[in-house]
């Protein structure tokens, strides 16, 4: 059965000509796409009650007819609300679809990992409405879409620790991700997991707008957390409007490398996703193979069987 593409607003609300042009665009590539009963409106800063995007989430993540969810943007909302997505879809019965955003969607991206399914760090609304037709990320979210494995060469740092891993992808939003520190959505427990299940993780992270005493501050809360001793790998992506801070004696992504030094495994800077123009889908809670040299990095992903078969437009 060819699944489609629920498009909703579990976080902030977003101007309706994206969430319409996104639709169309993705009805032009083939794809069955329907929108949510409140994906598209305002209640505050939010799209909508917590009620109603509550209930949106749940009908899109029990629904059998939907292999995508794809957030219309992300922005605040979904701490509010993530225990009760995660109860009403327990209850219904989760469809195994995948959800498609980053920022606030980090939340969502954990739930997933909890459930069991996988999921993709990627481009929402605004960008699939308005990106040039052949932007590389628009094109590389489309294969993925398809069923098609994904394979990305990223340019090398100094700050690169050379190696090689096989593990599942994880993560997302640094900020997002110390703020679920100590809940049921904890990456650890996710990381613990996959451990548990004889696998490896690899973990990515990106950030927009923090001071660099506050990156700083992240990565150690992870590292005292136990995080980074537990995963195998580091994807470091980008770190939009992030300044260095001269006081800190070092450049921002040197702050991150050093927490990082003392492990064995393998480290890449400048993936290109995050909070840019540029930035490329990773799906999460798939296997994928990294590696990285000082001159360049490459990161392998499975395809992910989302079953939305691209009918021809």
């Amino acid at each position: 059965m060819t699944k489609s593409i629920r498009i909703m607003s579990p976080a902030g609300a977003l101007d309706s000509s994206f969430i319409t042009g996104a639709a169309d665009r993705l009805c032009a590539a083939g794809f069955g796409v329907d929108i949510a009963p409140h994906a598209i409106g305002s209640w505050g800063r939010f799209a909508a009650r917590h009620e109603e995007r509550i209930a949106d989430a749940v009908d899109a993540l029990t629904d059998q007819d939907v292999g995508l969810v794809l957030c219309t943007r992300g922005g605040y909302g979904l701490q509010q609300i993530i225990d009760g997505i995660e109860r009403g879809v327990r209850e219904r019965g989760y469809n195994g679809a995948a959800v498609c955003g980053f920022s606030d969607v980090t939340e969502l991206h954990q739930l997933i990992a909890r459930l069991g399914g996988a999921s993709i760090h990627g481009i929402m609304c605004k960008p699939i409405a308005t990106l040039p037709v052949d932007a590389e990320p628009w094109q590389a979210l489309q294969r993925m879409l398809s069923g098609e494995a994904c394979e990305y060469a990223v340019e090398g740092s100094l700050l690169n620790k050379e190696g090689k891993v096989s593990g599942v992808l994880r993560g997302g939003n640094m900020a997002v991700l110390c703020g679920l520190c100590g809940t049921p959505y904890d990456i650890r427990l996710a990381v613990e997991h996959d451990r548990e299940q004889g696998k490896r993780t690899v973990l990515f992270i990106e950030d927009i707008a923090e001071q660099h005493y506050k990156i700083d501050r992240m990565m150690h809360q992870l590292r005292l957390s136990g995080v980074l001793d537990m995963v195998s790998g580091v994807i470091v992506g980008q770190f939009a409007d992030c300044e260095d801070d001269s006081s800190m004696g070092c450049t921002l992504l040197e702050s991150i490398a050093d927490v990082l030094k003392d492990h064995a495994y393998p480290v890449l800077f400048g993936f290109p996703a995050g909070h840019v123009a540029h930035n490329m889908p990773i799906p999460f809670g798939v296997e994928a193979t990294l590696t990285v040299t000082k001159k360049a990095g490459r990161l392998a992903c499975s395809a992910l069987p989302l079953g939305l078969e691209p009918r021809t437009p």
